[in-house]
């Protein structure tokens, strides 16, 4: 029997939504046939790579040479140009809908290709992210088109403003090294320290900050740029694997999903220094994290003297992060799309 088609959009920025494609897709394919939606290159060229999936990649919205302009908010497709882009776009995916006839679009990122989606009568699965999307007239319209929301997240690090709470399916977090946290040595010294360098990467200013306290060694993992750093300071760059370049117990890091849930999974304690994101969902992550016990949170701003307090306080916090990353949650995910949709 002919399984039937969805559609699956990978968002282009970082590293995270690739992440959790990987996760779901080798579930959903058990019950549909996955076309990847992208609008990128570089995206398309990675899933090519990493997968055997058939690839959507739509047209550029805006036109060469675009000055993008900055997001206000205050209006509903604002980052949308007047210019004929937008409708060579919304010709190509009409024209992917009518050939394929996905019975779903699962949307991680971008509303206006959820809103798109729905308009041409296609059911929308939207993922949900935490953040300021309640300022966001577009982001609002497509939380409230959607037919489902899934959150990559526990119910309990739910914002309190957040208003789609009854269609929405909390899966937990998701992390490819949770069955490692199964064989983590529950002894590792709080010496040394690894730190992540997140999408955008910190200033040097800020890295020597943290790393000022000479008695401590620090890991930095990341591959944009090389830091002129003190001798207590190993730069691996990029790896393959982020859970074989960690070393001790404490990381710091962006509060990205994605590295969060991996962190977690490897019985990590966590310091958390958000990266400055359009709906400040980096910023909100951290600050629920916190605020919950998951996870100690620091600022841009702090001092060397902050670092050392903060890393001093990491060596004895115990985080209250039981539970919050589902070993099950791609199969969940998959299981849900198959009882709406198949």
């Amino acid at each position: 029997m002919e399984k039937p088609t969805i559609f699956y959009f990978v968002h282009a920025h970082g590293n995270g939504h690739r992440a959790i494609f990987n996760l779901l897709y080798p579930e959903l394919s058990e019950f549909f046939n996955v076309i990847a939606v992208t609008t990128n290159e570089e995206v398309t060229e990675y899933l090519q790579w990493n997968h055997r999936v058939e690839i959507l990649q739509l047209p550029p919205k805006y036109p060469p040479n675009y000055e993008i302009p900055e997001h206000t908010f205050s209006k509903a497709f604002e980052m949308t140009p007047y210019e004929i882009e937008p409708a060579f776009r919304a010709k190509s995916f009409a024209e992917a809908i009518i050939k394929y006839q996905p019975k779903a679009f699962y949307c991680d990122g971008v509303p206006e290709i959820a809103i798109m989606s729905r308009s041409m009568g296609l059911p929308v699965v939207l993922v949900h992210l935490p953040g300021n999307i309640i300022q966001d007239p577009t982001q609002v319209f497509a939380h409230e088109l959607a037919d489902h929301i899934v959150a990559h997240f526990p119910a309990s690090l739910e914002q309190e403003n957040y208003r789609f709470a009854t269609k929405t399916f909390y899966s937990g977090y998701l992390s490819k090294y949770f069955q490692e946290n199964l064989i983590q040595n529950k002894s590792l010294n709080e010496n040394p320290v690894t730190i992540i360098l997140g999408y955008d990467n910190y200033d040097e200013s800020v890295l020597r900050n943290i790393t000022s306290d000479l008695n401590t060694k620090f890991t930095v993992i990341g591959n944009k740029r090389k830091y002129n750093l003190a001798e207590n300071c190993v730069q691996l760059g990029r790896v393959k694997n982020i859970s074989d370049g960690i070393s001790g117990k404490i990381v710091i890091s962006a509060a990205g999903q994605n590295t969060v849930a991996e962190m977690f999974s490897l019985n990590k304690t966590l310091i958390l220094l958000p990266e400055s994101r359009p709906y400040d969902e980096q910023k909100i992550h951290a600050e629920i994290l916190a605020e919950e016990g998951i996870a100690l949170l620091a600022k841009e701003n702090f001092t060397a003297q902050d670092w050392k307090n903060i890393l001093s306080e990491a060596k004895s916090f115990k985080p209250l992060n039981k539970n919050v990353v589902n070993p099950f949650a791609a199969k969940e995910i998959a299981q849900k799309m198959n009882n709406w949709y198949a």
